[in-house]
């Protein structure tokens, strides 16, 4: 068995011929080989994978990078297609073969056995980032009335087909969960013993609409190395392990960091600098209105600011303070909605604490603002209209953050977003208004 590699990345001569580079890897674990080999062009790539054993190139080819395994998949044949994702558990077959375009895909799913080819059209009718979409059809489960013994034979004889199980299902007339049995239940209980007996019913499930955030939740939540999914009448269909999670987990971080920078993961991928400015501009437009924006505002307040010159030293410390606890505010909610104490419909209850957090942020900080301003520049009014008005951009600022995140989720939008540049932007704008208003409102006293 392969161990995983405590050393650097292997290296290979990315100029030896295919067969030589797979006779150098063919035994070293399969996540150090698609390591190793996914930065090789599209059609070296795919000639190794040949010289590889079928079973190992299956597990090398989705360890692979997803934009290597895509353009690579597409220098390979047909057959060739068809024959890793044999090896492949149904979920992985899924993924791969969605992943061609419609022709292909046609073709390969014609080239599958029958039962494997029913089992991958299935789950490519699910959504990507649902439970269905995730979920592997291959299944061990005995009937209610069946004995261990039964259960014991029945999971020696799917050994083969199915990887990493972990439950024995048990299900009624209908193929309706009704329980599962642990391995350990079933290796320790006398011979003769009914499942029913042994069984567990208290059984945490998924449906395959289920999104797959909530998915990944439901296992942090239950600590779950698998659950059952199941159609909305109850009848068995399939399962997801950790492994998938894991997979899940990393996809939505990925997502989310990408969407507080206001970019796509695509980009990573991308040589063309015409393509990647296609991604990052809407954004930036975004950022560019919103400068926009806050140039309208301080043009507004023209006059305030030629009579008091000095109110323009102070804005970089309103925006900032504005951007910086929004940032903040948003963070945790986002967080917080993605945890056993999410708060959904729970905002009023959300913004009350954040507004009691802000109120304290805003009284430390407008004051020692105050103090510093009056202090440097002797300017006691001066002074209070920038404290004031800092502790007054805390508070927006405070609440924005926390009523963004769920504003977007009503609509349908990933709430990380919040974390981006437009909510940012808004920030700075809001900013900037309160405390030119502010000041202008007392501008008789300034000047």
């Amino acid at each position: 068995m392969a161990e995983a590699a405590d050393n650097p990345r292997l290296v290979i001569d990315a100029e030896a011929a295919a067969g030589a580079i797979a006779s150098v890897l063919r035994d070293q674990h399969p996540a150090d080989v698609a390591a190793a080999i996914e930065d090789l062009p599209a059609d070296k790539l795919r000639d190794v994978l040949l010289e590889l054993p079928a079973d190992m190139s299956a597990d090398v080819l989705m360890d692979l990078d997803e934009h290597a395994r895509v353009a690579m998949l597409e220098e390979l044949p047909v057959s060739e297609i068809a024959a890793i994702a044999a090896e492949l558990p149904s979920d992985d077959a899924a993924d791969v073969i969605g992943s061609l375009g419609d022709e292909r895909r046609e073709d390969v799913l014609a080239a599958l056995a029958a039962d494997d080819r029913r089992d991958v059209e299935r789950l490519l009718a699910y959504t990507d980032e649902s439970a269905g979409g995730i979920m592997a059809s291959e299944l061990v489960f005995v009937s209610e009335d069946d004995t261990v013994d039964r259960a014991i034979d029945v999971l020696r004889a799917a050994a083969e087909e199915v990887e990493g199980v972990h439950y024995v299902y048990v299900t009624d007339a209908r193929r309706r969960l009704v329980g599962v049995v642990p391995l350990q239940a079933a290796a320790l209980a006398r011979p003769g013993t009914k499942v029913s007996d042994v069984m567990l019913t208290d059984v945490v499930t998924v449906t395959t609409g289920m999104d797959q955030e909530d998915v990944a939740e439901v296992f942090r939540k239950y600590d779950l190395v698998a659950v059952p999914v199941v159609d909305p009448s109850g009848v068995l269909i399939g399962r997801i392990t950790v492994d998938d999670i894991i997979d899940v987990i990393h996809e939505e971080a990925e997502e989310d960091i990408s969407l507080m920078a206001g970019t796509r993961e695509e980009e990573l991928h991308e040589d063309s600098a015409l393509k990647v400015s296609r991604i990052r501009l809407p954004w930036l437009v975004i950022g560019a209105l919103g400068g926009l924006g806050s140039a309208t505002v301080m043009h507004f307040f023209q006059l305030s600011l030629e009579r008091v010159l000095a109110l323009a030293f102070f804005i970089p410390v309103i925006t900032a303070m504005g951007g910086n606890v929004g940032l903040q505010t948003s963070t945790i909610i986002v967080r917080s909605m993605r945890t056993e104490h999410g708060v959904s419909g729970e905002a009023s209850k959300r913004l009350v604490r954040e507004w009691r957090i802000a109120l304290t942020n805003a009284v430390i900080l407008g004051v020692s603002v105050h103090l510093i301003v009056g202090l440097w520049l002797g300017d006691w009014r001066l002074a209070a209209v920038v404290g004031g008005s800092l502790a007054a951009v805390i508070l927006v600022a405070a609440t924005l953050g926390t009523v963004m995140p769920f504003a977007l989720k009503r609509v349908g939008v990933d709430p990380a977003v919040a974390q981006g540049p437009f909510v940012t932007t808004l920030n700075d704008i809001i900013g900037i208004l309160v405390y030119l208003g502010l000041a202008s409102a007392f501008i008789e006293r300034l000047a």
